[in-house]
């Protein structure tokens, strides 16, 4: 058996976030990347195998987080929900059968029996006096607590008090904007479990009804509940693929993200700066492979940021400034250092109304054991044209793994989980000669 440092190879994956987008009539109908300056990122394309990618599912259109679970190798059927990422990057982790939202700040009057939100401020902003405010209550045996943790934002944790389960499969509050009514929350129609998921939507609507009595004659005087998520079961990244990992992804969502599916994480901020954002974090990849980590996540958010500001042009240069900063991989590729996956987890269009799109980003795969395709230059049309085909966000660290020589024969079952990659012998547990 072909053991881990034989031959195989440590895995970066380049997440550019927001990258992919659509042909723009002002780039003479190409897309942003297409029309950036990308020196770098061309010879990835060279030296690797591409394709287009589908992070989801054609045509879905996936939140960030939504398509780096699957781009770590999770179904979105066992996805925790986001209020469990927003806990776990703030370091207040659920308890097990805890379900725990994010809840944050706003000012509704009643018109017309319903509850309309009149102002709704950035809750990562500002601050707000809770003194002899209590939040915390107790909801037809479900029991509430709240825990600020900065700006017009916290957590809200409910627990069951009778031992009848709770559900994250519920809808959001949060219209997501001002001079909007608020939502009530409902049981999701794909709730497992039915019966939990209308407790728990009851229990949610009850408390933001308490609560508003709580903040009365105060400025902001509603708190709104969204991304409901609970603690989740999924094999941790280290026995799934036999790969000590780390996450460079900036901020508390990518924080726990990485907790949730095992990942170690480093934080970096993100700098204002596309060119040093990507510098700064690709050095701290060649340090931490010098370190033994044989899988680094590097994620940049500004290519998303200059699509929603809906300017073509500018994404472009952006991304020009990216792909500059990014040399320093290529050469991990041309001295067989590393496999580097490059690839977007999602299209930002910068034009049109959509925050974000359904089609396809492009994706390479360089470096490994697989020599090359024919395709010379990354972007959406000539990647389609790459020997890699169309894939899905599932299929990218498998096929990483294969390019690295990393994929465990799925014939031989030596471990308790489903383990796609190889195994470290620590891993394996071995029979004692008694019981």
């Amino acid at each position: 058996m072909l053991r881990p440092g034989e031959s195989s190879l440590p895995i970066v994956l380049v997440v550019l976030d927001g990258l992919g987008d659509r042909r723009c009539a002002s780039l003479r109908n190409r897309t942003p990347v297409e029309a950036a300056h990308t020196p770098n990122l061309d010879a990835l394309a060279r030296l690797g195998r591409c394709g287009i990618l589908y992070p989801l599912a054609p045509g879905l259109a996936p939140s960030s987080h939504q398509a780096h679970f699957a781009l770590f190798g999770y179904d979105l059927a066992r996805f925790p929900g986001r209020g469990l990422l927003e806990a776990l990057g703030e370091g207040v982790p659920p308890q097990p059968g805890e379900v725990v939202l994010r809840a944050s700040f706003a000012r509704v009057t009643d018109r017309g029996g319903v509850f309309w939100i009149d102002e709704r401020p950035d809750p990562r902003h500002g601050s707000i006096d809770l003194a002899g405010v209590d939040l915390d209550a107790s909801l037809d045996g479900i029991a509430a607590r709240y825990v600020h943790t900065g700006g017009l934002q916290g957590l809200l944790f409910l627990r069951s008090e009778d031992g009848s389960p709770l559900s994250h499969f519920v809808s959001d509050a949060d219209p997501l904007e001002a001079d909007a009514p608020v939502l009530e929350v409902l049981p999701l129609e794909e709730a497992p479990d039915p019966a939990a998921a209308a407790r728990t939507a009851r229990a949610l609507n009850a408390w933001m009804r308490r609560a508003r009595a709580a903040l009365s004659g105060r400025e902001l005087d509603f708190v709104l509940v969204k991304w409901a998520g609970e603690p989740c079961d999924v094999t941790p990244f280290e026995q799934r693929y036999g790969l000590r990992g780390v996450s460079l992804g900036a901020g508390p969502l990518y924080a726990g993200l990485a907790a949730a599916v095992g990942l170690e994480h480093v934080e970096i901020g993100m700098r204002r700066d596309p060119y040093e954002d990507v510098r700064v974090r690709c050095d701290a990849t060649l340090g931490l492979l010098s370190d033994g980590y044989e899988f680094v996540h590097l994620h940049t958010k500004h290519p998303d940021h200059a699509g929603h500001d809906k300017n073509p042009l500018h994404k472009a240069d952006v991304i020009s400034e990216i792909d500059r900063a990014l040399e320093p991989l290529v050469d991990l590729v041309e001295h067989g250092k590393a496999v580097v996956v490059v690839c977007a987890d999602h299209q930002t269009p910068s034009s049109g109304p959509l925050y974000h799109g359904g089609g396809p980003v492009p994706l390479v795969i360089s470096g490994g054991s697989d020599g090359p395709d024919p395709v010379d230059a990354f972007g959406e049309t000539a990647c389609a044209a790459g020997c890699l085909g169309t894939v899905r966000g599932l299929d990218v660290l498998p096929l990483a793994l294969d390019a690295a020589d990393r994929s465990a024969f799925l014939a031989d079952r030596m471990t308790s989980r489903l383990a796609l990659g190889l195994q470290r012998q620590a891993a394996l547990v071995p029979l004692a000669v008694r019981d």
